[in-house]
């Protein structure tokens, strides 16, 4: 009975053992995923790649040739008018306070003389009233001032008729014969004339001295009332500057108030010379492109590109890049993100469909190499260790595992710098 135990024991292993010989037979080899045929090691070769079980009108194959290298350098932007009539905050001798108190709707198609803003002028009209009070004050001043110096000429002439006939009078007494008056009659005589003559004297200079005074006298009280004047017609001028018409017809835009990160609205405080809207010209709407410093130094003026727009669906407008910054400067006030900007000439544009401020994106073609080897990005792999690699051979059921060195990669095509020659047949990888 024990025999046969050990009997029927060793025939149960011997299934067993035969059982996982079987199955390692049916067990497939390992194969790395993104290079099919190699080994883990550096050093294992290329090894050709059976394909039984891939469907053979998935892999077609490719013949390399010469070709160029292109990528697509896609910008995004906004339409800006080139040329515009821009509404600034006053520049006030008066008022440094420009608060905004109107302002006629964005996006509102204005007309030439239509009233679009408007600004707080209840201090300037306070200073006019003061200005008005002031000049009449000066006027008065002016006239009152007049009238005294006329009565202050008539006194000199009156005093110089009197001396001359205090003169006349001296002289009659004078002319009487010294024979008939006594000595001291007679030099009294004598002495009222020489006194006559020096109160003559006196009086006509008196007259000619205020006559000299007189034009500046006058003048002072002249330069009051016209500094009064002029004060009062620039308040007025003032005035005037809070209230603006548009100059021409088009679409209003409100302009960007730096100091609270939005656009500009009724009751911001702006300083003077701040633009406060402006109203384009639509006939010179181009794009302004925002480029990163990584893109800038692929791109060149005079390169030709495609511009759509994302309000548009399906417009495209070709253009021309007219100027590039030197300078990356702010793309928002919303955002401290520097880039540099690439201004594009549309070749026309529509008017009606064409509205400031779209967003835009441009897609400019850029040429990386011509005249090159090249090969569809499909066609080229990377293995584990980072090492491009193609398939070639002469049949879609059995390739090769080739290593390559890529030059410039485009958009769909990439250059074969070397490990294959124009003419052979590859396969894309898998």
């Amino acid at each position: 009975m024990k025999i046969n135990l050990y009997r029927g024991f060793r025939r149960c292993t011997a299934m067993a053992a035969g059982a996982v010989i079987c199955a390692s037979l049916f067990v497939p080899a390992h194969t790395s995923a993104q290079n099919p045929g190699l080994g883990g090691a550096k050093t294992t070769s290329a090894i050709p790649i059976a394909l039984e079980d891939v469907v053979s009108t998935k892999l077609t194959e490719y013949i390399v040739e010469t070709g160029e290298i292109t990528r697509n350098l896609l910008l995004t932007g906004e339409l800006k008018a080139a040329r515009f009539a821009a509404i600034q905050a006053p520049r006030s001798q008066q008022n440094f306070g420009n608060t905004i108190t109107f302002l006629v709707d964005e996006g509102t198609i204005v007309k030439a003389g239509q009233r679009i803003v408007e600004f707080d002028d209840t201090s300037l009209i306070t200073n006019r009233t003061d200005a008005e009070t002031t000049l009449e004050t000066a006027i008065l001043n002016a006239a009152k001032r007049k009238v005294d110096l006329g009565s202050s000429r008539h006194s000199y002439m009156n005093s110089l008729r009197s001396a001359e006939n205090s003169l006349k009078r001296a002289e009659l007494y004078g002319k009487i014969d010294r024979s008939l008056l006594s000595e001291n009659q007679y030099e009294k005589y004598r002495l009222d004339i020489m006194q006559a003559e020096l109160q003559l004297e006196k009086a006509r200079e008196n007259l000619s001295n205020f006559e000299k005074t007189y034009d500046s006298e006058m003048a002072k009280v002249e330069i009051a009332q016209a500094q009064a004047e002029l004060q009062l017609r620039r308040i007025e001028s003032d005035i005037a500057l809070t209230k603006v018409d548009a100059r021409q017809d088009g679409i209003f835009l409100y302009g960007d108030n730096w100091q609270s990160n939005r656009k500009v609205q009724v009751g911001d405080s702006i300083f003077p010379g701040m633009e406060v809207a402006s109203i384009p010209d639509l006939t010179s709407l181009q794009v302004v492109g925002y480029v990163f410093d990584t893109e800038y130094r692929q791109l060149s003026r005079g390169m030709r590109c495609e511009v759509s727009f994302d309000a548009l669906p399906g417009v495209i407008v070709n253009g021309t890049i007219t100027s590039l910054t030197d300078v990356a400067a702010r793309r928002g006030f919303a955002t401290t993100q520097k880039m540099f900007q690439a201004t594009v000439q549309l070749d026309n544009v529509d008017t009606e469909l064409l509205k400031p401020g779209m967003t835009s994106r441009v897609n400019v073609p850029l040429v990386l190499a011509a005249s090159v080897p090249v090969a569809p990005r499909e066609y080229v792999g990377m293995d584990s260790e980072g090492r491009n690699f193609v398939r070639m051979g002469t049949d879609i059921k059995k390739t090769d595992t080739q290593f390559v060195n890529l030059g410039a990669i485009g958009d769909k095509m990439v250059e074969i710098a070397s490990g294959v020659s124009v003419g052979e047949k590859l396969f894309p990888v898998q």
